[in-house]
């Protein structure tokens, strides 16, 4: 007998399907900022969105454990 769990909260899909070109950028990105992929996806999004729409900007907020800074 399957029993199905009913999830209160929506399943946040990952791993989406990106053009070979743009795994690229993001690795390149990667290597300048030392950062993760969720880190480089998140903050490139966050930018487009604010470009985007203005009114509604959005804080661009780094996170310290998915993000060294450079000195």
């Amino acid at each position: 007998m399957i029993s199905t769990v009913k999830r209160s909260d929506p399943k946040t899909s990952k791993g989406y399907r990106l053009k070979n070109s743009t795994h690229s950028m993001i690795e390149r990105i990667q290597s300048i900022t030392n950062g993760s992929k969720d880190f480089v996806l998140s903050r490139a999004v966050r930018l487009y969105y604010n470009e985007i729409n203005p009114a509604n900007r959005l804080p661009a907020q780094e996170s310290k454990k998915n993000h060294k800074k450079h000195e």
